[in-house]
């Protein structure tokens, strides 16, 4: 038994030690990482559990389980970015060894070591669980209840009740965790394998009635006490959210249909371009085998198209296709080392090209960052915001180099022992190699990077906090001044109300959803507030918040300008027209 046991217990102590260390060394990004760590410390100030807040406001856009999940996390180990993290750096964990039971029972234990080695090695699909955004539980849950229905679908009717329970169990945490589209993308995949296998059911009436109310039973934990507490209207502002993601760019997140094919194969390199032969070939023997590599190409193929189609694209949106395509690329890598196929040279060229351009951004943004050639950067840049940012002046030292180096050495030997087909050697050097690179440059590099993006402006909440004001941004969204300005629920809660209540007349054109937040701003610009409230801006410097009788601009760094508005100004009780 214990014996048993022992790859579990190594690859657990494995995943630890490779998603937990340096989880705080950098402050949470905006906006999703602020956006969800913030709820959890509003929840736990607030004691609100079951309506999700931004700035002690409604938040419409996310169900509660991942948000759960990080206000346990800070009740542990605080209000920090380490507690925000650490949710997913244990879903790393449950994921790795989900992945290496499946491939050990559904082809050989060979099969599941590259699995996850082509998961863990991989670029974008380790990052996430060194993140703090909702995606990685998201995907487990969808992924597990695919597997579900997967494994019923060889099997006799009584013994696959448990599995279609278990499998709505998992539709039913994804349903809390992100929302509707994980109903989609489960439903998506049973059609489109029905259809490949011309309609030939593997359920019965009553699979499909055991998988709907174990689906419900979970989700009611939230949305049917959720109903039973306040009624309809946040369901609806949350499903009107839902569908302008669907049907158009929400928050300038538009690109073109090609996105995230191109998000996939240079985010998840190694894997995708390994895997680029599975896509040609069945490389499956067994019933068992073909059944599961038939699901796990369906599930690649429905959330590529689906969020293809969609207007909102954003990088992790594709990230539940990291599953299969690493299973893809772990079926590639032992199907060639048995020889069942011949691993072909064009594969390494194409691994050393993709390899390439990675090296070379790992190598350029030191590079071009840290040194004299700078100026030649900005140079080619016509955006103030970002060449104000890109102005500061931030020491890149020589070992921020070291990712470069790892990667090119890791190219070096790995190509050359995939051309040579010494394949025990190459596969494990390139996935660990690119392991290796990526996590020194997360530790080195990327904490540089984020003094560019967003330092400033965290340095600045963080200094003013300590003052209990107000923090709000003006002409652009952003979660940080809500967390890393410890905000609290607004203090003169009377005047506020009057304000909005005599102003609420300006909003009659304004998404219902955004009105709270808009007249929470205006309140700060021109209402009787209770204590001094500080501004953030973008550069180029606004020349009409500059002469605001109520403003006093306090001075910019990097891409940020800053302003404050003390209590009892005057003006301070003038409205906005």
């Amino acid at each position: 038994m214990i014996q048993s046991l022992k790859p579990y217990f190594i690859l657990t102590a494995a995943a630890l030690a490779l998603y937990l260390p340096f989880l705080g060394a950098v402050h949470l990004f905006d906006w999703d990482e602020i956006n969800f760590a913030e709820s959890a410390r509003e929840m736990l100030l607030s004691g609100e559990y079951f309506q999700v807040q931004i700035n002690f406001m409604p938040f419409w856009e996310k169900p509660p389980l991942f948000i759960w999940m990080q206000a346990l996390s800070m009740k542990i180990f605080g209000v920090n970015e380490f507690a925000a993290r650490f949710p997913n750096a244990l879903c790393g964990v449950l994921t790795l060894l989900t992945i290496y039971r499946l491939g050990k029972d559904h082809y050989s234990e060979k099969v599941a070591m590259y699995w996850v080695l082509a998961y863990a090695g991989s670029m974008t699909p380790q990052l996430y669980f060194k993140s703090g955004i909702i995606d990685p539980f998201f995907n487990l849950f969808i992924f597990l209840s695919i597997v579900m229905v997967a494994k019923a679908a060889l099997l006799d009717p009584k013994p696959r009740k448990w599995l279609y329970f278990f499998g709505g169990i998992f539709l039913g945490l994804a349903l809390l965790t992100k929302g509707p589209v994980a109903v989609i993308v489960v439903g998506l995949c049973i059609l489109v394998v029905l259809i490949l296998r011309s309609f030939h059911f593997f359920f019965d009436w009553k699979d499909v009635l055991l998988f709907s109310l174990s689906t419900l039973l979970i989700s009611f934990a939230w949305y049917g006490v959720e109903f039973l507490r306040h009624g309809f209207w946040f369901f609806e502002e949350f499903i009107r959210y839902q569908k302008e993601l669907a049907s158009q760019s929400v928050a300038s997140h538009g690109q073109p249909w090609y996105y995230h094919p191109l998000v996939l194969l240079v985010g998840a390199f190694p894997a995708s371009i390994i895997a680029l032969r599975a896509f040609g070939e069945n490389l499956t023997w067994t019933q068992k085998e073909k059944n599961f590599r038939l699901w796990m190409a369906v599930l690649f193929w429905v959330v590529l198209i689906l969020f293809s189609m969609v207007k909102t694209k954003i990088i992790h949106y594709s990230s539940l296709c990291y599953l299969p395509l690493t299973f893809l690329a772990a079926l590639v890598m032992e199907s060639s080392r048995i020889k069942r196929i011949q691993y072909r040279r064009s594969n390494a060229f194409l691994v050393g090209t993709v390899g390439t351009l990675i090296f070379a951004a790992f190598f350029l943004i030191p590079l071009l960052m840290g040194t004299s050639l700078k100026p030649s950067l900005l140079a080619t840049i016509d955006d103030p915001f970002a060449l104000a940012n890109l102005r500061q002046d931030i020491i890149f030292p020589w070992f921020t180099y070291l990712p470069a180096a790892i990667m090119f050495i890791t190219l070096l030997f790995s190509v050359r022992w995939l051309w040579m087909r010494e394949l025990e050697k190459g596969f494990p050097m390139l996935f660990g190699g690119t392991l290796l690179a990526l996590q020194v440059f997360l530790v080195l590099v990327v904490p540089r990077i984020e003094l560019f993006t967003q330092g400033p402006a965290i340095a600045f909440i963080e200094k003013v906090q300590a003052e209990e004001a107000y923090i709000e941004t003006l002409g652009y969204k952003s979660y940080a001044q809500y967390y890393y300005g410890k905000t609290m629920p607004i203090g003169d809660t009377a005047s506020f109300k009057h304000f909005s209540d005599s102003t609420r007349h300006l909003y009659a054109g304004t998404a219902s959803r955004e009105i709270p937040n808009q007249q929470f701003k205006a309140w700060l610009l021109h209402g009787d507030i209770d204590k001094p409230a500080y501004f953030i801006a973008k550069y180029p410097i606004d020349e009409n918040l500059i002469a605001h009788p109520n403003l006093e601009f306090l001075g910019q760094e990097g891409g940020f300008v800053f302003y404050r508005r003390k209590i009892n100004e005057p003006g301070s009780s003038s409205r906005p027209e």
